[in-house]
């Protein structure tokens, strides 16, 4: 069955049916602060059980820690239009492309009484000033565990962009400075293919949707409204 809650499959995760190891089978000898500003860096002093069954020899890692994150892909089934958002990201400084990135919207889950459907929601409205209809989750994914903790769970959303045009939003306190682009699904695929959107949740965000795309309003009658307060 398709329609499974965030909850569910995190029950489900962390261990590979082929896998032998665990959480347990890594010894943290030291973990020290390295940095803390807008990213926290933790320097880790730690050995590993090894495929051989020995330890290997103790050795230091960086890791950045960035906590869950949230991204939402807001579809409006009416109008085959997805609403984007278009923003600065410092990470794609000095390439040949533009370091501005077209992508779905997303914040991180910082408040201990928030649940990851109220993130979806509240980040909606900062970002692209809307109200969610309806929502399902999608998947979720450690976006890169060589040297960082965040991990991201992803949603779909139906949303009506009938009245939406382009627009400016964003949380002023937090330098945001966001434009709101209504992208036909059709479009939004094609850039997906050519390069264009080459950001990894958005990348990951219209593949689910390719491989869901039928089921979703079967989905969102299953799933109409999470319960923002209580859904893990």
């Amino acid at each position: 069955m398709i329609a499974r809650s965030i909850g569910l499959r995190a029950a489900a995760m962390g261990k590979l049916p082929f896998s032998q190891f665990q959480q347990a089978d890594v010894d943290i000898v030291e973990r020290a602060s390295g940095f803390d500003g807008f990213f926290k860096l933790q320097q880790l002093h730690l050995r590993h059980k090894r495929f051989d069954g020995s330890w290997s020899e103790l050795f230091q890692r960086e890791l950045c820690l960035r906590g869950d994150a949230v991204g939402v892909l807001l579809y409006d089934p009416a109008l085959e239009a997805f609403a984007l958002v278009e923003q600065l990201r410092i990470g794609a400084l000095g390439r040949s492309q533009s370091p501005w990135l077209l992508e779905i919207v997303a914040g991180m889950l910082d408040k201990p009484d928030e649940s990851k459907a109220a993130v979806a929601r509240r980040e909606t409205a900062e970002e692209a000033g809307l109200e969610i209809d309806a929502i399902t989750p999608m998947l979720e994914y450690f976006c890169s565990p060589g040297g960082s903790s965040e991990f991201f769970s992803l949603f779909c959303a139906k949303v009506d962009l009938a009245q939406v045009q382009s627009a400016i939003f964003g949380v002023a306190d937090e330098h945001e400075d966001i434009r709101l682009h209504i992208v036909k699904v059709d479009d939004a695929l094609q850039y997906l293919q050519q390069g264009i959107i080459n950001n990894a949740m958005t990348v990951i965000a219209l593949q689910w949707f390719q491989l869901h795309r039928a089921q979703l309003p079967e989905l969102w009658a299953k799933l109409p409204a999470l319960d923002c307060q209580h859904e893990a």
